[in-house]
Order: C-alpha cells, then structure tokens, then sequence
C-alpha cells in the first residue's frame, strides 16, 4: 500500500481534452474508480467546444483542470499539464490519450519500471485494440530516415499469441505518445516536447531527440498493456503527417525527396479520385514543410 501511495504522490496523469469530453470523462472515471488518487489526474482542455463540461468535471471530482484559450496542439497541451506537475512536486509524468484504457496496476508497472530501471528515461506499455485486445496494435515505434521518416510499429496487427518478445523491447525510435511515462530528468537534458509540430510526430522527435543526445533508453513493456481506438485518416491527419515528415527530415538528416515524390504520388491519385481536400492536404503538407519556418518550441 505504502508504495502505491507514494506512486500517487510522485505520478502526474496528464490527458488532453480536445472536443472529446465523453472519452476524457470514461477515463477519468475508470482511473477514479481503480485508486487513482484525484490530485494525481491533470486533464488539460485546448480550448476546445466542450471546455465548460472540462471545467464541470474538474469540480465534480476534484482533479487538477487546465483551461487554455488557445488550441496549440498535442504538445502544447501537454507542456502546460507537465510544467503545473511539476510545480506541485511531482517527478513522474503520464502521458494519456483520452481514448486509451489503462489499468492501474499498469501504471503502477510502468511507474515500478522507472524506479527500478535507472538508466529509462520513457517508457510505454504495449499498445493493443479495444475491440479486439488480443491484437496487438504497437509494441514500440520505428522510424525509417532513408525513407523520409515514415513510422511503422513492431508487431502491428499481430496477434499475442503469434509473437514471441522480451518483456522489455529497447530496440525502438519511440515510445507512442497515447500512453507514454518519463521521469522528470530528461526534461532537464532535452528540454519539453516541441510545440511547433502542433499535431503527429511530436512524441517521435522528442524521442530522438533524447537518444540523439544523452544516454537514456526508451522501451516497451511488452507485459503491461493498453488498449486504444483508431479512427480513419481524415485530410486533417494527412496534412500534419505529411509536413511534419518533412520537418523530421529537415531536424534529423533524413530523405526529403523520398518523402516529397510519396506525398505528391498520393496527391496525384486523391485528384484523380475527385477527392479534392485530400490532395489539397497533402500539397499543402509538402510546401509548408519545405518553406516555413522551423522554430524550435520546447
């Protein structure tokens, strides 16, 4: 017991609500419901329609609430959540997509992971589908640089039963940023997640920023699990993959022209289909991400 009080005490359980108030409220009910302590929830509103129901639930179950005026992002929402914890002491953070289902004896692996393995700076839990739990969804992230940082996920679409892995897999580019745990240190050494990215690859960058830079590992406990939902791929989505892409090439050395002849294929074959505000996203994805301004927010 002691050693899940001090867990509460230490953890922060940031989510981020945008427009998303049923999702954000089932979680925050389900982590109320298994021993989460109130104070240890931060839910974080990016100025989205539901804001009021955000605030409404902040009263009703006492948990840490953030009201920004301004939509700025994953990342953003996040660095506000991360910087108020660690105002109030805490030294571990969870990161946690309002559709994502955790337990808390989950958490408390992840958390027991960091206290006991020294040299983890991140860790997440494998991810699989909440409509199918044995189908494993990501046991880790990969990015591919000659291949203008196209993403993949080991084990993706297999079934539990079929893969064979360690329990700790180091041998990722990043840990999915819909439930991701670091402790407080790395923020000293790389600072917070980049703001400019403002949807997709911020948890990417930010994990390849640590690698790159300091000596910490990464890893997924392939023996503690979360379950997520996954929805289409709207031109929204696309526009941010597809510049964001280029942006990693642009941070991390990678290949623009793979990406660039990628996206201007599939934009080729949006407009042939009459799908326009596709293709209009991923040229747009391409010129904002070979021309704008890349400033570093973090």
């Amino acid at each position: 017991m002691e050693k899940g009080v001090n867990m509460m005490n230490d953890l922060a359980i940031i989510i981020l609500n945008y427009n998303s108030y049923d999702d954000t409220s089932r979680e925050v009910d389900s982590l109320l419901k298994e021993g989460v302590f109130e104070k240890s929830i931060y839910v974080v509103d990016n100025d989205s329609k539901d804001k009021n129901d955000i605030e409404k639930l902040g009263f009703q179950k006492s948990i840490n609430i953030l009201l920004s005026n301004y939509n700025g992002g994953y990342a953003y929402g996040n660095n506000l959540a991360i910087k108020k914890a660690l105002e109030d002491g805490k030294n571990y953070f969870l990161l946690l997509n309002p559709d994502i289902e955790i337990s808390l004896a989950a958490i408390n692996k992840l958390y027991t992971d960091l206290q006991d393995l020294p040299d983890i700076g991140m860790i997440g839990p494998r991810i699989c589908y909440r409509n199918d739990r044995n189908k494993i969804f990501s046991d880790g992230g990969l990015l591919f640089p000659e291949k203008g940082f196209a993403g993949d996920h080991i084990n993706y679409e297999k079934y539990k039963e079929n893969v064979k892995v360690s329990d700790y897999n180091y041998n990722i580019d990043y840990v999915d940023g819909s439930a991701l745990m670091f402790r407080k240190e790395i923020l000293d050494d790389i600072g917070y997640m980049n703001e400019t990215f403002f949807m997709y690859y911020e948890e990417s960058e930010w994990s390849l920023r640590l690698l790159k830079n300091t000596s910490w590992k990464i890893a997924v406990n392939t023996h503690c699990e979360a379950y997520n939902l996954f929805t289409n791929r709207s031109s929204f989505y696309q526009y941010y993959m597809t510049r964001n892409r280029i942006w990693m090439c642009r941070l991390y050395n990678g290949n623009i022209k793979y990406v660039t002849k990628e996206r201007w294929t599939l934009a080729r074959r949006a407009l042939k289909k009459g799908k326009f505000s596709m293709a209009k996203a991923y040229i747009k994805g391409i010129l904002d991400g070979l021309y704008s301004n890349l400033e570093s927010k973090k």
